[in-house]
């Protein structure tokens, strides 16, 4: 007789084993889920760049979170100038701020006269400069 309670408080103990595992995964898997929804919901400012090269001039609005800059037809923001490298330069909205780096490019990218090397912070007004193009950032706010 003993031996049919022993294997019941046997299976009894594994069977609160396995659920107090099975419960502690679903509040894991819970709490990224809830973390991933809230970064999804994160609005990205819509961003305006003003790009010239010599006397032609265009204003293109971008609403996703990255922008290629390059002469590649696969990028946001094609340029078509021999001095732009095919990956130029890369936009990027992360932690509420636009920021901008470089692609390790031929003729390097410059953010108001000054060669980027690392991911750099930019806001409205700033200039880019890819080769011999400029390109002017304008930070459109969402109302």
């Amino acid at each position: 007789m003993s031996g049919i309670v022993l294997l019941i408080l046997r299976t009894a103990m594994a069977l609160s084993l396995y659920l107090f595992l099975g419960w502690a995964l679903w509040l894991f898997w819970r709490d990224l889920k809830r973390q991933q929804d809230s970064l999804a919901f994160q609005q990205v400012s819509p961003l305006n760049l003003r790009v010239e090269i010599g006397e032609s001039a265009r204003i293109q609005r971008f609403t996703s979170s990255e922008i290629a800059i390059g002469r590649d037809p696969h990028c946001e923001c094609v340029i078509d100038s021999k001095t732009v490298s095919t990956y130029h330069a890369r936009l990027s909205f992360s932690q509420g701020q636009w920021w901008v780096e470089d692609l390790e490019s031929t003729n390097g990218t410059l953010l108001n006269q000054q060669p980027v090397t690392a991911p750099t912070v930019v806001a409205s007004g700033d200039q880019l400069r890819c080769g011999e193009a400029t390109i002017t950032i304008e930070e459109k706010d969402q109302s």
